[in-house]
């Protein structure tokens, strides 16, 4: 049985995602971040197809803006959140306020969204594989609450190998990690370490991705926090390694 504190131990890992992203954040868009995701543009002109002109979004965990700029050249205006400084400057220099009028950020986490009834389309792309279990409800509940009513939210969940899935589990507890089932998280400190130890260009991505904590819930989990927070799904998908959903609102 585990003798660490289960919370210290997640604000632990979540700490040492911020500082990996501000030290990787000069490789993207030279390196990462620059996969086609053909699934995820598709899916974000099926979002940015049930809007109205000139809405307001919220990308949330916008990381450097990758999808940023494609939706102020639809006619919307963006405010792009991430708990990661350095991702945000990087999302700043390469999309210029002076190139785009209508889009704006501010440093801020998901756990710490707050705003009530202030977008039209919330987005949240390929960062959610990264929140633990005790956050997720609180999470889309304050996605909810951001959204006006009939609003819609975009959110991708990883796709898991669930025989992999397990395996981590069980070196994790193996190594008195206090985990839960869905977690990978068993290669996570020494990763962390040699990741800080390089320099961004050196640093695999394969590397920088064992480096932060995952978490992978099953698809009926998703589901069930989406109705839970007052989101019901309009549609779904598959692809890029990812399930791709569009919720509403419910009035």
């Amino acid at each position: 049985m585990s003798t660490i504190d289960r919370a210290e131990w997640l604000k632990k890992v979540r700490a040492q995602a911020e500082a990996l992203y501000d030290h990787l954040a000069p490789a993207y868009w030279v390196t990462f971040g620059l996969y086609a995701n053909a699934a995820h543009r598709q899916f974000i002109e099926k979002f940015l197809g049930r809007l109205e002109a000139q809405s307001a979004i919220l990308d949330a965990a916008c990381g450097a803006g990758r999808y940023d700029g494609m939706l102020v050249e639809a006619g919307h205006s963006v405010l792009g959140i991430d708990q990661s400084g350095n991702m945000l400057a990087r999302a700043r220099e390469y999309l210029p306020q002076e190139r785009f009028p209508g889009l704006r950020y501010a440093k801020m986490g998901l756990q710490e969204i707050d705003f009530q009834a202030e977008f039209d389309g919330v987005i949240c792309i390929d960062a959610m594989e990264h929140v633990s279990p005790e956050d997720w409800p609180g999470i889309l509940a304050r996605f909810q609450k951001a959204l006006r009513p009939g609003g819609m939210l975009y959110v991708t969940v990883e796709v898991a190998e669930w025989g992999e899935v397990g395996e981590a589990y069980k070196r994790a507890k193996a190594l008195g990690l206090p985990v839960l089932f869905g977690e990978v998280v068993d290669e996570i400190d020494a990763a962390y370490a040699q990741a800080a130890a390089l320099d961004w260009q050196a640093i695999p991505g394969e590397q920088a991705d064992l480096a932060v904590y995952h978490y992978y819930p099953s698809p009926e989990q998703v589901r069930a926090w989406l109705d839970q927070a007052g989101l019901a799904i309009v549609e779904e998908g598959t692809g890029d390694g990812y399930a791709h959903l569009l919720a509403s609102k419910n009035a």
